[in-house]
């Protein structure tokens, strides 16, 4: 009988990269993060923040 282990919350070795200064700061609009939800486009695919990845749209004729 095997046992499944616990699922624990992750937690970064020490001295691993954390990315504080990407952060948004209070000082700052809301505005001027606007581009950090667009998604990326990946060759003929759109990757959104939030996981989706959708086809990119083609242009009308």
């Amino acid at each position: 009988m095997s046992h499944s282990p616990t699922a624990q919350p992750y937690t970064p070795p020490d001295g691993d990269y954390q990315g504080a200064e990407l952060q948004r700061s209070r000082g700052l609009p809301a505005g001027r993060y606007r581009a950090l939800d667009l998604p990326s486009r990946m060759g003929d695919r759109l990757h959104y923040p939030d996981g989706r990845v959708e086809p990119f749209p083609e242009p009308q004729p």
